[in-house]
């Protein structure tokens, strides 16, 4: 943590890196685990720590890095997980990796040992299961479209424009969003990677531009050499 109190993410970064260096097989070392309250439940960030620390002694990364973040910008208040799989000896931790189930029977539990108002759409672990596998779904499909349309797009307008045919309004402010209009999902370009950032988007049209501008130099030249041989 930095002297201002806010988390030095450089510095986070870095010591997630190093225990993955040590055990590069395994391609996916964070686990990233969201839990939603039910609509009105407003628990105390001593709630959040302990259920956070229980899932980690869980699910096999208590001693880990870890961070959590709690997100009050919605009707559900929420939070966040972000977990290395990867110990400081670079063995693989983790239990019950994207066990839909368990994690079901772990939200159970929690409910009932810190009496909270069992949220309705985990009420069914299928259920539940089915909107990870369709969230992630919608993640993969978006940073598709996002990657073939930035091939043709010049501008950011241009890029929404193409976008909003796909059935996504895209928001762009400090930083970029999409919403996906069918679905009802609300995705950030930071949460698809740095890749998807604004800044890295907008790095991505400029270098469409330089390209697009080098090509029409060299029809311009050719054209000229042409005109020169006589041809």
């Amino acid at each position: 943590m930095q002297a201002d109190g806010k988390l030095d993410l450089d510095y986070l970064i870095n010591q997630f890196n190093s225990n993955h260096m040590q055990n590069t097989n395994l391609k996916k070392f964070m686990w990233h685990q969201s839990f939603s309250f039910a609509p009105g439940e407003k628990p105390g960030n001593e709630t959040i720590a302990e259920i956070s620390t229980e899932f980690g002694r869980e699910f096999g990364f208590e001693q880990n890095q870890m961070l959590v973040f709690k997100h009050e910008d919605s009707a559900n208040l929420h939070f966040h997980i972000v977990a290395n799989r990867i110990d400081s000896n670079g063995k693989n931790t983790s239990k019950h990796f994207h066990n839909y189930a368990r994690t079901g029977e772990f939200c159970r539990r929690m409910e009932q040992r810190l009496e909270l108002v069992q949220a309705p759409e985990m009420r069914i672990n299928k259920r539940l299961g089915l909107e990870n596998v369709l969230t992630d779904k919608q993640y993969l499909k978006l940073k598709s479209s996002v990657d073939e349309l930035l091939n043709s797009a010049a501008s950011i307008d241009e890029l929404k424009a193409k976008l909003l045919t796909q059935g996504y309004k895209t928001y762009v402010g400090r930083g970029i969003a999409f919403y996906h209009m069918q679905k009802n999902i609300k995705i950030k370009g930071s949460d698809l990677g740095r890749s998807y950032s604004l800044a890295s988007i907008e790095k991505r049209l400029a270098q469409n531009i330089g390209i697009e501008v080098k090509e029409q130099l060299q029809q311009v030249q050719k054209r000229q050499k042409k005109q020169g041989l006589g041809i």
